[in-house]
Order: structure tokens, then sequence, then C-alpha cells
């Protein structure tokens, strides 16, 4: 019996089959490599936790101290989920591509596992990164068009380097998450930007812009919004909009969603764990549950995109008759 996977979008038609007849029997094939990783993983990681275990025993007998056991026990566990991940590392990268490639592929869309650099300065101007980092990675690049708008998304890590009195170089995360933009191909917005709510250190201004209330209370207790076109930012940030943002943050268990629009251009920034993973090991590679959960997040992106295209005509028709 085909799986039918829920889908809102014609895009997604004949996906169901499609996986049924070619993504699905190549998963099942995996399988076995599946269950060997994990059980070579499972192995390395007892026998790492006992040895560490024995080693404590012998610690603790020998200084009269409990504390021994229990911190080699702790350790014993770090290291062997360690190697849980290495021994299953390889599996699941696979089968997270395979995965990702088989949706966007469906809806011609284009996945880019490695990625060497990415312009972060349009996000920089609108305050949706922190102010300062040092170094950026990025991976998991993901293009298409959604609805007649061109889209990216990208995975980014931004660290902040610090020195200890030593003088020593350390990283601290101050961002990682997901970086996207959707462009649309006629200029209909200002500068707006969305971001959370800080309470007593929110700002009246900034740069240019300048505070703009939202109509539903909700979404007022989240969020603070800010334009250089009062009437327009008002018009953009309906309640409908802001409950999709809010939704798109959801489906890719995220959290200080913020978003900004210049020009003709929507740019996200949404701090998340690790996108498009294949699931847990422990459960067969063909559990459709990791890829409904990717067709979920597309759906929301083609969404918003028809959103933002539905105000555009509005506006363009406002203007015209002006």
């Amino acid at each position: 019996m085909v799986h039918q996977f829920q889908t809102r979008h014609p895009e997604f038609a004949g996906f169901s089959e499609y996986y049924a007849e070619r993504i699905r029997p190549e998963l099942i094939a995996r399988d076995d490599a599946r269950k060997a990783a994990v059980k070579r993983g499972a192995m390395a990681g007892a026998a790492t936790v006992g040895a560490l275990a024995a080693i404590g025993a012998l610690a603790a007998f020998a200084k009269g101290d409990p504390a021994f056991l229990a911190g080699a026990v702790f350790v014993g566990a770090m290291l062997g989920h360690a190697s849980w991940v290495f021994y299953t590392r390889k599996i699941r990268t696979e089968t997270k591509s395979r995965l990702v490639e088989a949706v966007l592929g469906h809806v011609g869309w284009r996945f880019d596992a490695f990625v060497g650099s990415f312009d972060t300065e349009p996000f920089d101007a609108l305050f949706l990164l922190p102010s300062k980092y040092d170094r950026a990675n990025f991976e998991d690049a993901i293009t298409g068009e959604a609805h007649g708008a061109p889209f990216r998304s990208i995975e980014a890590h931004l660290e902040r380097e610090t020195k200890d009195h030593r003088g020593n170089r350390h990283y601290k995360t101050v961002f990682r998450g997901q970086l996207m933009t959707l462009d649309f191909p006629t200029r209909v917005f200002g500068r707006t930007v969305v971001l959370r709510d800080k309470g007593m250190f929110n700002r009246k201004t900034r740069g240019d812009m300048k505070r703009v209330g939202l109509v539903d209370p909700t979404f007022e207790k989240l969020f603070e919004a800010y334009s250089t076109d009062q009437v327009e930012g008002r018009v953009i940030l309906d309640p409908v909009f802001m409950q999709a943002m809010l939704d798109l943050e959801a489906s890719v268990s995220g959290r200080n969603i913020r978003f900004g629009f210049d020009d003709d251009t929507l740019f996200i920034a949404v701090e998340t764990p690790n996108q498009f993973e294949a699931g847990p090991m422990t459960r067969s590679l063909d559990d459709p549950a990791p890829t409904q959960k990717i067709i979920d997040e597309v759906g929301l992106l083609f969404d918003i995109a028809d959103k933002l295209q539905l105000r555009k005509q509005v506006e363009f028709g406002r203007r015209k008759r002006a």
C-alpha cells in the first residue's frame, strides 16, 4: 500500500507514488547497513562505558571516594555517545541527502550540502543577526522558486572570538540556524523589520525605521516592528502573515524567528538545530516521518510566497489607482 504524504500544493502532485517507486526501495535496501552501524555503535559505546566504569570503580576503591566512579561513568557515557554518532554518521548523512534531494527535486529545487560562502550583509543591515561575529560557517543550501519568488535557504553557524586571561582564543556561538530569502520581481516593499520583543530594551527606532504598532495584541507581545513606511508596514504585517512566520518557526523546530523586507526581498533568520535530518537511527530508514517534515517546511515557504504575492498585487493595484 502506497503511503500518502500530506501535501497542499500542486508541486507535490505524484510525490507519494514517486516515493513508493523510487525512494522507498532504496531506503529499504540500505536498512541492513543502518542496522549494522547501529549494532557497531552500540557495542563500541557499551565497551567504552564499561571500561571507564571499571577504571572508575578501581579508583574509587583505592581512594575511598565514590566520586571517581560517578565521574568515570559520566565521561564513559559521553564517549559512548560519540562512538554511536561516529558509527552511524555515514548512513545518516547519506539518507539525509537522499530524502532532501527527493523532495526538493520533485518541486524543482536544488540542494547543496557543502557551501563555501554566503553574503550575510543584508541580514546585518536589517538587524537580524548579532552585531558582532568573527567566524562563519555555512552548509545545506537550498535554492529554487516558490510560486514565482526565487528562494534560498542556508544553515549558518556564527561565532564570536574571545580570549581568556592567558590570551588563548576561544569561540562562542552567537547564532546557529537558518537564513532564508524570498525575492519578488516587482518592487513593492520599503524597509520593514520585525524583531523579537525585548521589553524595556526595545528601541523607538532602528536606523531610519520607526516603530510600527501591530494590529493583533498577541503578536504585539512577541514582536517589535520597524518600518520606513508606517502604512505599508501595517498592510504587510497582518495577523495571517505573522502567524505564517510562527508556523515556519515551529516547522523547523526553531525559536526567535525574525525577518525583514528590503525593496523586493524578504529576509528571514530563525535559530534552529540541524535541519533535514534522517530521523533516529533506531527506526527503519523508510519511516515516512522525516520526509513528511521536509514536505511541511517546503509547503510553508510556498504559503509565505503566496501571501506576499497577494500583498504585492493589492499594493500594486493601490498605487496604480493613485
